[in-house]
């Protein structure tokens, strides 16, 4: 009986720890909807209001459609998606290239790959900076693809090719038999196969892409060309910052991240449990 309440109080403390923790995590997020849903006298009104007195959708007419939010808004998802797009395609070939091909010098190129990502973002804007002004490329959508794709693809080509090395040989080798080519193995038999480690791979590129602020900064030089991070640091003023339309940026910038996990989730989730249950 004893260590039956032992258990029960347990799981009771455990699930207080949890929902706690929930909560701290949580309450950011909360406290910027409720911030800009406010009108502005009640962001600054004391003491504090938790949840406004008067909803007002105002920020958020004011942030989409006169402070041209929709114009970053487009930019970012153009540039997160084709930068997200080359850096999955060309991890998933890189990747499995790596996992089922032995050849001199993989095992360096591999730690190479490994290496770039060693070094710290800023050392290279001035490189990149004075690269893309040689080429004409400075404020163009391409550079910022091109930016983010070689960010992402040194750690996307690692990780699929840990994904690919957990995939028995025997699926190509069936696949192979049954008149696959190696390109039609890999289309047909291991990509349905290796979704969860896909999934992944697409979350953080776009992630990365969705949420990078410095480089867009230097390579870019019209408003017209913003991504989403830089119109919310329009927001900062030098004098006075308008949390309500800051909050209201920042509520609309977390949306394509929620719609992208929501897509994947399943397959993130069964990458999770892979393997959790034996036959």
């Amino acid at each position: 009986m004893d260590t039956t309440q032992g258990k029960v109080w347990f799981l009771v403390w455990l699930h207080l720890l949890v929902l706690g923790l929930a909560a701290f995590s949580l309450f950011p997020f909360v406290w910027m909807i409720t911030t800009s849903l406010k009108p502005l006298n009640e962001v600054f009104a004391f003491p504090i209001r938790w949840w406004p007195v008067r909803v007002t959708v105002e920020s958020y007419v004011s942030v989409w459609g006169i402070q041209s939010f929709s114009r970053y808004f487009a930019n970012s998802t153009i540039i997160g998606l084709s930068a997200t797009l080359l850096s999955v395609t060309f991890a998933v070939l890189a990747g499995y290239g790596f996992s089922r091909f032995r050849f001199r010098g993989s095992r360096f190129l591999m730690i190479l790959v490994l290496v770039t990502q060693m070094f710290p973002g800023i050392m290279l804007v001035i490189p990149y900076f004075s690269m893309a002004s040689k080429v004409g490329l400075i404020n163009t959508y391409e550079l910022l693809i091109i930016t983010y794709t070689s960010f992402a693809l040194p750690f996307s080509i690692w990780m699929l090719k840990g994904f690919f090395d957990s995939l028995p040989r025997e699926l190509d080798e069936a696949a192979l038999i049954d008149g696959c080519s190696r390109f039609g193995a890999l289309r047909r038999v291991l990509l349905p196969v290796a979704l969860p480690g896909i999934a992944a791979t697409t979350v953080f590129s776009f992630l990365l892409a969705w949420n990078e602020f410095l480089f867009a900064l230097v390579l870019l030089t019209t408003p017209q060309m913003y991504t989403i991070t830089l119109g919310i640091a329009n927001n900062i003023g030098q004098m006075r910052v308008q949390w309500n339309d800051l909050m209201a940026a920042s509520v609309i910038a977390t949306i394509p991240t929620i719609i992208l996990y929501g897509f994947l989730e399943k397959y993130l989730v069964s990458g999770l449990t892979a393997g959790a249950i034996k036959d």
